[in-house]
């Protein structure tokens, strides 16, 4: 199978790589896949890649980002999305191209890929992992306490994406979405019962031991977990920095509000300068991180998809607080059980303070989200259907084969058509 990635899953950091890793990961026993996937730089083309035997081998196309940007500079005026635009390149079309006679399927990894695969004579997969458009519309529709340029260019490019992202499913097979919700969103007017949409959530590595240090918990540590990098977890964090933690200051003025993930220097800065906001951007182990903190918190305001954050915070065995946003692809997750929910700033400094003030009561719904994850959101387990449709989709072809290439099966046919 051939893997189709807008950018090198290595290192497996942020929500993307993390996806598309450990899919491939989990698929590897049972089929063999070729990477073709972009980079930056001949530095990073020509960087050692990990050996742990996930991809049989790899194939680096060096787009640099003044090629990116003058890509979508130029889609501009035209009805494309910008995010197609930005990675077109004639090179990568030319691998794909000639790597395809010798493979069985191609897997595009979210519609940024998927102009590569649709017209190939393949088995198409398109792991679209969420509704890209509805993330952007929401975006651009926050009401946000700061200046950013992209929430303008979100609203351009979403009407854009939705009419492309519903328009390019038809070329495939197989599509991958994490949440009924996206499944939804994308459907909407669309037949029901497709049979390609596959609803595939994200999983967890939830391992029996915990870190040493999760005995010391502190009760003043609020922990969030995210690539800083994009507009939904800068507001996120932007938002809990600057609305609720002076809430939760006034009444427990030890409250730290601790930053984890890849940020830029500005954003550091401009965060760290909040009063009880401890910026430490990327960190050797997350759960290592989140060992000492009592709260796990995702105050995402606009998204899709799962957020691998609460996930994070379940396996590692804290208690989380969650925005309605954050919460919805997480099917299952019960609030005042698993976690709990809270959407002005008033109601979430008051389910922080909660937890933050009762140990007992932080313990079981620590307990009970670890335990949700550990039994719901295993990555094996939540790779089960798009392992089966692979499988079915691979018999099926050889059927086809077998008949359309031996007169004597074709007694076969009444059978099979009636099966």
């Amino acid at each position: 199978m051939l893997v189709l990635a807008p950018r090198d899953p290595y290192p497996v950091i942020g929500g993307d790589r993390v996806r598309i890793h450990r899919l491939i990961r989990e698929l590897a026993p049972y089929h063999d896949f070729t990477l073709v996937t972009f980079c930056r730089s001949r530095v990073e083309r020509d960087a050692p890649l990990p050996a742990d035997g996930v991809f049989k081998s790899v194939h680096r196309i060096v787009l640099p980002y003044w090629r990116s940007f003058t890509n979508a500079l130029g889609a501009v005026a035209t009805g494309e999305p910008l995010q197609v635009a930005f990675y077109r390149s004639s090179e990568f079309r030319a691998t794909v191209e000639a790597l395809a006679p010798s493979h069985d399927a191609v897997l595009a990894h979210l519609v940024r890929t998927a102009e590569y695969a649709r017209g190939l004579p393949l088995l198409r997969i398109l792991e679209m992992t969420d509704a890209i458009s509805m993330n952007l519309a929401r975006v651009a529709s926050l009401r946000a306490g700061y200046f950013d340029l992209r929430r303008w260019i979100y609203a351009l490019e979403a009407p854009r994406m939705r009419a492309y992202e519903r328009r390019i499913v038809d070329a495939f097979d197989v599509v991958s979405l994490t949440s009924e919700v996206d499944k939804s969103f994308l459907m909407r007017g669309a037949v029901e019962g497709d049979g390609r949409m596959l609803v595939v959530p994200n999983g967890v590595d939830a391992p029996d031991a915990m870190p040493s240090a999760q005995a010391v918990r502190n009760p003043d540590e609020i922990a969030f977990v995210g690539h800083m990098g994009t507009l939904q977890n800068y507001d996120a964090a932007w938002f809990f920095a600057h609305d609720v933690l002076p809430r939760i200051r006034a009444q427990r003025p030890g409250a730290v509000f601790r930053i984890i993930g890849p940020i830029g220097s500005a954003n550091a800065r401009r965060l760290g300068r909040l009063p009880g906001v401890r910026v430490e951007g990327v960190v050797p182990s997350v759960p290592e991180a989140l060992a000492s903190a009592r709260v796990g918190v995702c105050p995402t305001r606009a998204g899709s998809g799962i957020q691998n954050k609460v996930l994070d915070y379940f396996a590692s065995r804290l208690a989380v607080v969650c925005s309605p946003c954050g919460a919805e692809g997480i099917e299952g997750a019960r609030p005042g059980k698993h976690l709990l929910i809270a959407r002005e700033p008033a109601e979430w400094a008051d389910r922080v303070l909660s937890l933050l003030g009762d140990e007992p009561l932080a313990q079981r719904l620590a307990d009970a989200g670890r335990g949700f994850a550990r039994d719901r959101f295993r990555w094996a387990q939540r790779v089960q259907p798009l392992a089966r449709t692979l499988d079915c989709l691979f018999e099926q072809r050889d059927v086809v084969r077998m008949l359309e290439g031996d007169d004597a099966a074709s007694t076969l046919a009444p059978v099979l058509a009636e099966s």
